[in-house]
């Protein structure tokens, strides 16, 4: 694997980006991951890793850039700072929106050309947790350049608020995918039910799954849920993708 940092400028500043791609070949299709509320960790690196032994030249930037550089989040349950830890992951969390997530899709977008690892044509889009939201507003902003996208235990895929990920289904073009877990306070399955139902009448090809038994970051080796078949699953659902859209 070779693994670069690189930072992207764009308008509000330098975004702190980390890739990987494989030892060989190339210029390679690109997948852009979205990541999660506690940041860029080795945990989601171990993901793009995996998706890069593919054959894919994988994009994870640090969607905080704006407030901070470097942000992992410390332990949110069972720690004494528990409480702590959370307040301030989810003040990073405020800081961002799907217009301004989905304004730095754009920026990588535009840059992928001078990149001589990424090859010309669409991307695929990963996103978990916070990122469900932001892959599916990216998908529906740049119809154009995204080919696919996946969202893992995405939550806030519907609100009541104007920029809703919901209200840009009919925008959107390339095939998505969603998994949840049937064990999520941020995401019950009633809500699940009814996002599926949305999805049923949107233009675009979607799958929806429920991974029963698990509970929100499934697939993360470091955030106290992993559930082993299901994040295999989560790699294989999601490389099919890739291979249909991609190559």
């Amino acid at each position: 694997m070779i693994e670069r940092e690189l930072d992207i400028a764009t308008q509000d500043g330098a975004m702190n980006t980390y890739t990987v791609r494989p030892d060989d070949g190339g210029p390679l299709p690109v997948v852009l991951m979205l990541m999660d509320a506690p940041g860029v960790r080795e945990g989601l690196k171990e993901i793009c890793r995996r998706i890069a032994q593919s054959g894919y030249y994988v994009i994870l930037p640090n969607l905080y850039y704006r407030t901070i550089r470097d942000f992992v989040c410390g332990p949110t349950k069972d720690h004494p700072e528990a409480d702590a830890n959370r307040k301030r992951m989810f003040d990073y969390v405020a800081s961002i929106s799907n217009a301004k997530v989905s304004a730095d899709v754009g920026v990588i977008l535009d840059k992928l050309p001078s990149m001589p690892d990424a090859r010309d044509g669409k991307i695929g889009v990963v996103g978990y947790c916070m990122s469900g939201a932001f892959v599916t507003h990216a998908a529906a902003t740049h119809p154009d350049r995204i080919a696919c996208f996946a969202s893992y235990y995405g939550t806030r895929l519907m609100t009541d608020k104007p920029d809703s990920p919901h209200l840009r289904l009919n925008d959107i073009v390339g095939e998505g995918y969603y998994a949840f877990a049937e064990h999520d306070t941020y995401v019950p399955l009633s809500d699940v039910a009814k996002f599926e139902k949305l999805l049923a009448s949107a233009p675009f090809p979607s799958r929806v799954e429920t991974e029963m038994g698990t509970h929100h970051g499934y697939a993360f080796t470091d955030r106290g849920f992993l559930n082993d078949p299901a994040r295999e699953k989560h790699f294989e659902r999601m490389l099919a993708l890739y291979r249909r859209h991609l190559g």
